[in-house]
């Protein structure tokens, strides 16, 4: 058994779902699950209907529904058979309107956003279902949320592994093991009462990993639009490469730090059970892609141990200074408790005799955040700041790796370095502006071309 994920852009359109149809067909002798994100776009799309509920505007609602349901119409319209997923689709966008018109006024509550955001992909899922079916396979449309049992945390739950596990043994091995083909959705979920959750975006290849673990399938792939993990982002270097095997750590540090190959947890549940992950290209289903595991045999690409270059923008550097640490102990408990306490994550750290700083991204309690570290110390934050992280073998035990690597930074001015605890992974933090030059002459470094 395997479990194949497809993302927006590998359900975008009717020739997208096409490809899809052949990718399934020719895996039907590995018994696939499948897993599917919303249509490309669909998600912001739903998202952005919250500030038309919010000014109460009843003509915007219908004419922004009406645009989603007529781009899965049109999907639905080229391809036999799809098309028995529309009243479905649209009877539930009906639902939604009404469910929509009763919130009129108000903002949405976190659980409403989580009810909003997913109903993308139980649509999706409906007409990839209808569309393998009219393509002659045993397709079954399977509702996830009954199986992904979570906690609570709207906008970023956490599954409920026993149930997950117990459920999904329960509902999807019986189909595949009588020859269907399962086709359930990524990213979304339910408490045990049954209200809408979602795991965060991005959240849909953790879905297929979490599925993966508890079926103890073969292999997880994941379909996307480029050909697997790469030297670099190939919209900021075309010339990068794609790494053809990848440990879990190398992963999961370079989805961490920008790489939007792979939602950062994707690797979690699947390192126990030592379940591969291959990505893999949908637009190009013959390339071998990316295949992640334990065992994976990692090459040198160059003259020195870096194997990848990853960056994120939208970071956000918060400042504490407080003199009075000098020689006390118990200050980074308090500081990580305020971040604890607000659930806001660090991506990294730096820290010196009396200041540290610290990277976030989402800024939503960040005001929150630096009300209370004002207790400890003199707060500052500095924003449109990127992160850079260079991944590779043993990058902390090689001499004169940092002076090639900030060599090649200039003229941009680092802000913060974090060598941290992994040995392949060295992250700093420069202007947002910045990123994208500072990327290409690494990747020139040490790869030769950018």
């Amino acid at each position: 058994m395997i479990v194949t994920k497809f993302g927006g852009t590998s359900v975008a359109d009717a020739s997208a779902v096409g490809r899809l149809i052949g990718v399934v067909r020719s895996r039907l002798r590995d018994r696939p699950v499948v897993v599917v994100s919303a249509l490309a776009g669909v998600t912001d799309a739903l998202l952005g209907l919250q500030e038309i509920v919010h000014r109460g505007q009843a003509d915007a609602l219908d004419a922004a529904l009406t645009a989603v349901v007529e781009r899965h119409a049109e999907v639905a319209r080229a391809l036999p058979g799809a098309a028995s997923a529309m009243p479905a689709i649209a009877g539930a966008a009906t639902t939604l309107r009404e469910e929509l018109s009763a919130a009129f006024g108000r903002l949405l509550r976190p659980a409403e956003l989580d009810m909003l955001a997913g109903r993308g992909e139980l649509w999706s899922s409906r007409l990839v279902a209808a569309a393998l079916a009219g393509a002659g396979l045993d397709a079954t449309w399977v509702d996830i949320r009954p199986i992904m049992v979570t906690d609570d945390r709207f906008g970023r739950a956490a599954p409920c592994t026993p149930i997950l596990t117990a459920r999904a043994r329960e509902c999807l091995r019986p189909l595949t093991e009588a020859g269907r083909v399962p086709v359930t959705q990524g990213f979304i979920g339910a408490t045990a009462d049954g209200l809408p959750t979602t795991l965060g975006r991005g959240g849909s290849d953790f879905t297929a990993s979490l599925l993966g673990a508890a079926l103890e399938a073969d292999r997880v792939e994941i379909w996307t639009d480029v050909n697997g993990l790469m030297t670099a982002d190939p919209r900021v270097v075309p010339s990068a490469r794609t790494l053809r095997a990848a440990s879990y750590e190398e992963a999961a540090e370079l989805a961490t730090f920008g790489a939007r190959v792979l939602h950062p947890a994707t690797a979690q549940p699947l390192v126990r059970a030592g379940i591969p992950i291959v990505v893999l290209n949908s637009s190009r289903p013959d390339d071998p892609g990316t295949r992640i595991e334990p065992s994976a045999e990692l090459e040198r690409l160059g003259d020195s141990p870096v194997r990848s270059i990853s960056w994120k923008r939208g970071i956000t550097v918060v400042n504490v200074r407080a003199p009075r640490m000098l020689g006390a102990y118990g200050f980074l408990r308090a500081m990580f408790e305020v971040f604890e306490r607000h659930e806001v994550v660090v991506d990294v750290l730096a820290s010196s005799e009396v200041s540290v700083s610290l990277t976030v991204e989402d800024r939503t309690r960040l005001d929150v955040v630096v009300r209370d570290l004002g207790e400890l110390g003199e707060v500052w934050i500095e924003d449109h700041r990127a992160i850079v992280a260079v991944v590779g073998i043993g990058i902390r035990s090689t001499p004169g790796l940092a002076a090639r690597l900030f060599g090649a930074v200039q003229p941009a001015n680092v802000e913060v370095i974090s060598q941290g605890a992994s040995a392949i992974n060295m992250t700093f933090v420069v202007r947002e502006e910045d990123g994208p030059g500072v990327v290409r002459r690494l990747h020139q470094e040490f790869f030769g071309s950018c």
